[in-house]
């Protein structure tokens, strides 16, 4: 089996075994060479040690990533290439990281920790490839398996469950019986892996083309409830995700949907996302409940969802609210969307006489009629109904 390795990962290969050690291209990289897919990043394992690498790459610019658990990213011709020595992992007492790690020169030995048999292969031009795991007939078969013992893979660090359904929604691949099942009864080691590792691994699994069948499998096992708490979407909800626009706020909208509000915000908080995720997954949640038949109804739906909106009007659609002509209707939508798309603005309002709050209240009424009727969206009309309803704003500002 011959495999094409880029000129910028096959340098450091032959650099390493001009030196007398052993490197070959290992992880991702390699599974999805296998798979026929382009690689969007490769990952190394040699025999030589930390310090050793250093030295044989003194010419590169190498960047200690890790120096302790044996790892450097070294860059070749501008791309960035993790290389970690070969190693063997201590015991597991947080359900993450190895309490140590031990150099070994047996690539079987690194190969035996890792997670699953699809990431347990090595390859290089001229041993070709190394796999002890049954690694190439799973990919064959569409399995993901654990290594070794699936209990012990997941007792040892329990995010290996998360990406197990992370890989099996992104290939499209059944999870082993044995393994499914250490997954379910490993599950409480997730309650000791910080909240943003599990984001990670959940957003890559929603961004995903299988996605519908991980988060069912997630919820029969009850991992779900890990993730979301006493949330649990139904599987027309799972069914839709993946027909979502390819954002992390669409995903997680339409994820969220049918929690209540305040359990949105609650779960999106636990989970550590950024404040740009939750605002957009909040509304893309609330809109995507909105029923639009008019043009009128589009147009106050853009103004108030803004950049959310068009994520939004998808959920409605596909939840079947609203009907697909509202795309159109959206397209050829060019009524105002907030108050700096007006045809006058704040100096306007100061020239008619208007002042502090009567300024904004004048702008906000302006905004609506021309939502509503966006051919007043002209200079001319909007000063001309503003001048009518001055004397409304002032009586009424008057009053409070």
């Amino acid at each position: 089996m011959r495999i094409e390795i880029p000129e910028f990962v096959s340098v450091l290969v032959e650099r390493l075994e001009e030196c007398g050690e052993e490197a070959y291209i290992v992880g991702g990289g390699l599974r999805d060479s296998l798979l026929g897919k382009a690689p969007s990043d490769y990952d190394m394992t040699t025999s030589a040690l930390p310090e050793r690498m250093i030295e044989i790459f003194s010419d590169f610019r190498v960047i200690k990533t890790g120096l302790k658990h044996g790892t450097l990213t070294v860059l070749s011709d501008g791309r960035s290439v993790e290389i970690t020595t070969f190693r063997i992992d201590g015991g597991y007492t947080d359900s993450r990281h190895p309490d140590s790690v031990s150099f070994t020169r047996c690539l079987s030995e690194d190969l035996a920790r890792r997670d699953f048999t699809v990431n347990a292969m090595a390859y290089n031009e001229r041993v070709g490839l190394v796999d002890e795991f049954r690694g190439i007939s799973d990919l064959h078969d569409g399995v993901i398996r654990a290594v070794g013992e699936p209990r012990r893979r997941f007792s040892e660090d329990a995010l290996r469950i998360m990406r197990a359904f992370r890989f099996s929604a992104q290939l499209g691949f059944k999870i082993e019986e044995k393994t499914l099942a250490a997954a379910s009864e490993c599950r409480d080691g997730l309650s000791n892996i910080a909240r943003e590792r599990i984001f990670s691994e959940l957003l890559k699994l929603l961004h995903s083309p299988c996605s519908a069948d991980a988060l069912k499998q997630m919820r029969e096992s009850g991992v779900m409830r890990y993730i979301l708490g006493d949330y649990c979407p139904s599987e027309r909800i799972f069914s839709l995700i993946s027909s979502m626009p390819d954002t992390d706020e669409a995903r997680l909208g339409m994820l969220l949907f049918e929690a209540e509000e305040s359990r949105r915000r609650e779960i999106l908080l636990s989970l550590k996302c950024s404040n740009r995720q939750k605002s957009g997954a909040l509304a893309v949640a609330e809109g995507a409940a909105a029923k639009l038949e008019t043009r009128a109804d589009v147009s106050r739906f853009l103004a108030k969802y803004g950049r959310d909106a068009s994520d939004a009007l998808c959920a409605s659609v596909l939840l079947g609210n609203s009907d697909e002509s509202v795309f159109s209707l959206a397209d050829k939508n060019n009524a105002p969307r907030g108050i700096g798309d007006l045809a006058v603005g704040g100096g306007d309002m100061v020239a008619i006489g208007l002042r502090g709050k009567e300024i904004g209240d004048m702008l906000s009424l302006l905004l609506g009629i021309a939502i509503d009727e966006p051919e007043c969206n002209t200079r001319e009309r909007l000063l001309k109904i503003a001048d009518n309803e001055k004397k409304k704003i002032k009586d009424r500002n008057k009053d409070a």
